[in-house]
């Protein structure tokens, strides 16, 4: 397990309201998106937006799990994310889940089936069924976003494949547990401590097979205190498919969704990346 920096741990910490602020600023709704429940618990929703009419469509729908930790955030708390794929021609839907410390990953695991149920109805009513979904997330949403593109016996019982994905995208996600420090909210999510059944279960990284070949890109800052950039390294070593590391050199957390605010050169290694799944229809 990794050993905790106090220091940049509090300061990145400390930053977090501040780019919070700028992302809702910067948040400019292009269509208004439609609220989906999949589930009784208040937390067991999503938001679908359709691009606007005038963009031309993209292969993909874009899921995108937001972060926080796994005991804070909402789907829409970085509407710079839905903007930049909007704009671009994607269908975008940011689903919730329900959290820890009341919830564990076999609650979370339970919601993403239910959500991914939901998206492909609401793909079929929208006209969108011969597209594939473009699947990732921000730090903690990162790696429930990995569960359901890497776990393939979980995709199996819900009658889908990789094919049915065009890529995986993860910002700063926490793809091997193994290498966070030994914190709290790490162990709530996982359901129990390091070593444990539950804690393999609950870290992506234990899915990977020899045989991948689902496109991958990990974001993430080379000076990351919340969650060590060696967790996105690991996991990059051991995937064994088409896969893309853009390290942020001296970046922290949240800088690795500074592509959507003044992050150019990000933004264009994302766009790259994107348009090499498929191109435009």
């Amino acid at each position: 397990m990794k050993t905790i920096r106090p220091f940049a741990l509090a300061k990145q910490i400390a930053a977090i309201p501040f780019h919070f602020v700028q992302h809702q600023w910067k948040g400019i709704a292009l269509s208004k998106p439609e609220k989906h429940w999949f589930g009784p618990h208040w937390r067991q929703y999503l938001m679908f937006w359709m691009p606007p009419k005038d963009v031309p469509e993209q292969h993909s729908v874009v899921v995108f799990y937001h972060g926080g930790g796994w005991r804070l955030g909402w789907p829409d708390q970085f509407p710079t994310v839905a903007d930049w794929f909007l704009r671009r021609g994607f269908p975008v839907v940011m689903p919730a889940y329900r959290l820890s410390p009341r919830f564990s990953y076999p609650d979370m695991r339970q919601d993403l089936n239910l959500a991914l149920g939901k998206i492909l109805e609401l793909m079929e009513t929208h006209g969108l069924s011969q597209k594939k979904l473009l699947i990732g997330g921000m730090s903690a949403g990162a790696t429930l976003a990995a569960h359901i593109a890497f776990n393939r016996n979980e995709l199996a019982g819900l009658g889908m494949s990789q094919n049915d994905f065009s890529g995986f995208f993860s910002f700063g996600g926490p793809l091997d547990l193994e290498k966070l420090p030994n914190l709290q909210p790490l162990r709530g999510y996982a359901g129990g401590p390091p070593g444990s059944e539950s804690f393999r279960a609950a870290n992506p990284i234990t899915w990977l097979r020899e045989s991948e070949n689902l496109p991958g890109l990990l974001v993430h800052g080379t000076d990351d205190a919340i969650v060590p950039f060696e967790s996105s390294v690991s996991f990059f070593e051991k995937y064994s498919g088409p896969k893309t590391l853009y390290p942020i050199m001296g970046g922290s957390h949240l800088d690795s969704l500074g592509f959507v605010l003044k992050d150019r050169t990000t933004a264009e290694t994302l766009e790259k990346w994107i348009n090499g799944l498929g191109g435009g229809e």
